[in-house]
């Protein structure tokens, strides 16, 4: 997708430069030090010891997914449709692709994408 190096899961899901910021994004938002494993496996074994835990949920218990189908969903898009978005409309995708996937967990508490955001 960034066509400095092969394309491989590991790259793509966690070391590209474009999955290096949703990764820095929801790692700065949750306020942890994080430095990035090797492979998928790790992350996902790793990602379970950190979070808000008792906060307004677990809505970060959806990131690796939510980041996962986000940068899985763009690639495809350059691939197979010629369509390259910008670094902040794919963070936009991200975020409001968490939001949709948190809502129903949220009833009663965020109406908006913008105050799901103003939450984390």
């Amino acid at each position: 997708m960034c066509e400095q190096e092969a394309e491989e899961n590991g790259h793509l899901l966690l070391h590209c430069r474009m999955a290096t910021d949703l990764w820095n994004m929801f790692i700065c938002i949750l306020g942890v030090s994080w430095t990035m494993p090797r492979t998928t496996f790790e992350v996902l074994t790793r990602w379970q010891r950190i979070g808000k835990r008792g906060s307004k949920g677990d809505w970060w218990k959806n990131v690796p997914a939510c980041i996962w189908w986000t940068l899985w969903k763009e690639r495809n898009g350059r691939c197979f449709e010629g369509r390259t978005s910008s670094s902040q409309t794919i963070k936009m995708r991200c975020l409001s692709l968490l939001f949709f996937w948190c809502k129903q967990d949220l009833v009663g508490e965020v109406d908006s994408l913008v105050e799901f955001i103003g939450q984390l």
